[in-house]
């Protein structure tokens, strides 16, 4: 008889370099309230406990990361790299981080210590890809094959500065070979689409694009309490500015997603800080303090 077999996805989404808690509005019923949230110290915490009860754990980044406050955007995301490197991330992908160009990313990508997966990101040149396409991790005893697609839009809406020498396609083409490649030569037991295409991009492409079995969705900052499901696949997406968390349970039995528990977590702003990270956060605020006060 066949073995049930557990894996745990956490998913950070758009968190737009909001360091610490900042207001947030959520909604109670009919009506907005205001309240404090987010913080990539709380994150942390958060992740340290989800990965205290589910071992078996990858936690992801959908990105939007390193652009949307002034101490990242004075760095060019520099201030970041040693609060991200802290937080146990599996991979990510990529969009508004190349609002300080592509050649300045590439600095920030090296000094990560977790993958940029994007499979549409191509040289202009060479026509090659500039990034992995994809990583396999091993988790739990399972294969598991994470693909990133970047926003397709950054050569196409945004400033030219941002996809200098670079192009971007919407990784549809791309897709079907790589899916092949994982499951045929990686042998892996899923597939997870690391995507930030947007809600109704992502599910136009996976009603197109069979054998994914999970999509972390971005960029459009839709906050889903509950997955929607494209097929076989699970689709969630956890809301911006590190003030959710999406947290999926599968259980899997011969490559087959067999049952899955999700939550979207709010990052309250009574969740104690994890003080390994909140130290850097603290020293990455701190020369900006008087200048920035909702950072505070």
């Amino acid at each position: 008889m066949s073995k049930t077999k557990k894996l745990t996805i956490v998913q950070m989404n758009v968190s737009h370099a909001y360091f610490d808690i900042h207001q947030e509005m959520l909604w109670e019923g009919d009506h907005e309230v205001y309240r404090k949230a987010g913080g990539y110290a709380r994150i942390s915490t958060l992740v340290k406990q989800i990965r205290a009860d589910s071992p078996d754990c990858l936690f992801v980044d959908c990105c939007d990361t390193f652009q949307g406050t002034f101490p990242a955007q004075k760095t060019w995301g520099k201030v970041l790299i040693p609060i991200l490197n802290l937080m146990g991330i599996d991979a990510m992908t990529a969009h508004w981080e190349f609002a300080y160009g592509p050649e300045v990313f590439q600095q920030r990508v090296v000094e990560l210590n977790y993958l940029l997966l994007a499979i549409n990101i191509f040289d202009k040149v060479t026509n090659k890809p500039v990034y992995p396409s994809y990583i396999v991790k091993e988790v739990g005893g399972l294969r598991i094959g994470l693909v990133g697609i970047a926003s397709n839009i950054v050569d196409k809406t945004m400033p030219a500065s941002f996809s200098y020498g670079i192009y971007f396609t919407l990784g549809k083409d791309e897709l079907p070979s790589i899916i092949n490649l994982l499951r045929s030569k990686e042998k892996v037991d899923l597939i997870v689409l690391i995507s930030h295409l947007g809600f109704t991009q992502d599910m136009k492409l996976l009603s197109e694009v069979q054998s994914i079995d999970v999509c972390l969705s971005g960029h459009t900052h839709n906050r889903l309490y509950k997955p929607v499901l494209v097929g076989k696949t699970i689709l969630i997406q956890s809301g911006c500015h590190g003030s959710f968390l999406g947290h999926l349970d599968l259980e899997i039995v011969d490559g087959q997603i067999t049952d899955y528990k999700h939550q979207l977590i709010e990052v309250d702003a009574s969740i104690q800080p994890d003080s390994i990270v909140d130290g850097p956060v603290f020293q990455a605020l701190a020369p900006y303090r008087n200048n920035v006060p909702a950072l505070i």
